[in-house]
């Protein structure tokens, strides 16, 4: 899971900001909490005193999908209260970040219920067609031909980082397979 979390800083972050991570916090090893907090600037255009920090925790709870043979469509089953250790964790690492550096949470910038998380969304979905079990070893749908899988659902669950970097190599991966056996076997 990574909820999101925003504290106010003392200092001017600039109104010239990146919008991709700037810094990553590893706390991956703390065995209450474990958390890798990536910081990424908000690209407003204005001075904002704001670093927004994305969370990557280790929640033992996992959504699964049900079929609903009623609406023949397939239903998340996934609560609010599921996102509770992954909020928890993110919440443990920048207490101790606020504390340190005595800056504080913002209350204003995930909408009008004045929170400071946002655990309402996931940044980095993963799963769904697990590599190695719905696909092949190079994503390959088992049962049907010439369908492929090649982002993230491959992933099973939280690596611990960004994943942008190991879907990129899997997708690489795959689709060099799939070129040499699948398309130049069939021209």
């Amino acid at each position: 899971n990574m909820p999101g979390g925003a504290t106010q800083v003392g200092n001017p972050t600039g109104a010239h900001q990146s919008s991709t991570p700037a810094l990553g916090i590893d706390d991956w090893d703390n065995p209450d909490a474990p958390v890798f907090a990536e910081i990424a600037p908000m690209p407003a255009g204005l001075e904002t005193w704001v670093s927004l920090y994305l969370a990557i925790t280790k929640n033992p709870e996992r959504g699964s999908f049900v079929y609903d043979k009623a609406t023949d469509r397939a239903m998340l089953r996934w609560t609010r209260e599921q996102n509770a250790p992954a909020v928890a964790a993110a919440k443990s690492l920048f207490d101790r970040i606020n504390k340190a550096n005595t800056t504080m949470y913002r209350y204003d910038l995930f909408g009008p219920q004045l929170k400071n998380f946002a655990d309402d969304f996931c940044y980095h979905p993963l799963g769904g067609c697990v590599l190695g079990k719905a696909t092949d070893d190079y994503g390959r749908v088992a049962g049907y031909h010439n369908l492929y899988v090649t982002d993230g659902a491959l992933i099973p669950g939280s690596i611990g980082v960004n994943p942008f970097v190991t879907i990129t190599a899997l997708a690489e991966r795959n689709i060099e397979r799939v070129i040499a056996e699948d398309v130049r076997t069939a021209a």
